[in-house]
């Protein structure tokens, strides 16, 4: 059992705690406590930290979730549409083959993606370093620069050249205003 205490409040305070717990989930006792937890401090680091600093880290985490997010958002959609541009309609006969097909790709996509979210590893990341690291390597060997070893997360033009050898012709699609035969685009064939 918790030790009561009785405490004198001026009208002005007490009716702010009155409106306060008036709150789901609040309670005059919660309320007291936690203040005094404030201002006593703790031992922990991370409750010393001001009310107002603790919802700025929160801020910055949540904006680097938004923001993170609308990568995933704008990488799932580039690559519906890549998909769309460059699978070719199936036979009727095929169909019942490509789904079955398509579904043990599935599962080991799912399986590839449950691993590197266990692990912690990103792909992107990984393979952004991968490629500029290549285009790096291949410029030293022409004597064309010299290896870079920041981040490209940090300079977007690191990495801009086709250091890979994708074919333009199919990479298109993936590009804003790209276009493949199956999927136009605003640059690409007409509609009809």
């Amino acid at each position: 059992m918790k030790p009561r205490i009785g405490i004198y409040l001026s009208e002005q305070m007490a009716a702010r705690l009155a409106a306060a717990a008036k709150r789901p989930g609040a309670s005059k006792s919660a309320l007291v406590e936690a203040a005094l937890v404030q201002f006593f401090g703790s031992e922990d680091d991370s409750d010393n930290l001001p009310v107002d600093r603790r919802l700025s880290l929160m801020s910055r985490q949540l904006e680097q979730l938004d923001r993170d997010l609308r990568v995933v958002n704008e990488s799932v959609a580039l690559q519906a549409r890549y998909q769309l541009a460059v699978t070719p309609p199936l036979p009727a006969a095929a169909l019942r083959a490509a789904c079955a097909l398509g579904s043990e790709r599935f599962d080991e996509f799912a399986t590839q993606v449950w691993r590197r979210v266990q692990s912690g590893t990103s792909l992107v990341h990984e393979t952004v370093d991968r490629l500029c690291h290549q285009r790096d390597t291949l410029a030293d060997g022409f004597g064309k620069g010299v290896a870079k070893t920041s981040s490209p997360l940090h300079e977007p033009d690191h990495c801009t050249s086709n250091s890979v050898g994708i074919d333009v012709e199919h990479s298109t699609a993936v590009r804003e205003g790209g276009s493949l035969f199956n999927f136009p685009g605003k640059a690409g064939l007409p509609l009809h």
